[in-house]
């Protein structure tokens, strides 16, 4: 990890934990395209709102409700290639976390937080979603390697579609995310700022 991005997390009170394993995303000129098997409208939603998420709520079960399995501390992101700002860069709803607290505290708080991993989300996050989409502004981050991203664990984020002409190496558009789980109790989750 370089020390500059230690020395952020540091400053930022979220640093001397244990760390997983980074998922890197790697994106090519053409993101997205329909995957095999995938739905219309999964296609579309990964296309006209980046697929916008909230890390943690993982899809469960064969109707994939979504319920916090993963309650992270952060998300961490270290671009790996030099590219340019439109090969599909991170985008972030500014302020939506503070909406995805809301929503999802209050749906939360009726439940003791040891059955919180049980709680079906779905509908409450899908509802907050889609009012970050009409409240918050869209913003497109771009960074280089040497700079990181640090995205806040309630924030609504996603991937930008790669725009005609943007500038990439062979090996595309490359970022490693962490996403280190959140120290007990659960309900720092949303509690902690």
């Amino acid at each position: 990890m370089p020390q500059s991005v230690v020395s952020a997390l540091d400053a930022l009170g979220l640093g001397a934990r244990e760390w997983d394993r980074a998922q890197i995303s790697v994106t090519y000129p053409g993101y997205p395209k329909p995957g095999e098997g995938e739905s219309d409208a999964g296609f579309r939603f990964r296309r006209d709102r980046d697929a916008a998420h909230v890390d943690g709520l993982l899809p469960v079960g064969a109707a994939r409700r979504r319920m916090l399995h993963e309650p992270h501390a952060f998300v961490l992101g270290l671009p790996l290639t030099e590219t340019g700002a439109g090969a599909s860069p991170l985008v972030v709803w500014c302020g939506s976390h503070e909406r995805m607290r809301d929503a999802l505290g209050a749906a939360l708080q009726e439940h003791p937080a040891a059955r919180w991993s049980e709680i079906d989300l779905t509908d409450v996050y899908q509802d907050a979603r889609r009012a970050c989409f009409e409240r918050c502004e869209r913003v497109e981050l771009h960074a280089r390697p040497g700079e990181a991203y640090i995205v806040h664990r309630l924030a609504l984020h996603g991937v930008a579609p790669w725009q005609e002409g943007a500038a990439a190496p062979p090996e595309g558009r490359m970022i490693a995310y962490f996403r280190p789980e959140l120290s007990a109790p659960v309900t720092r989750w949303i509690a902690d700022p």
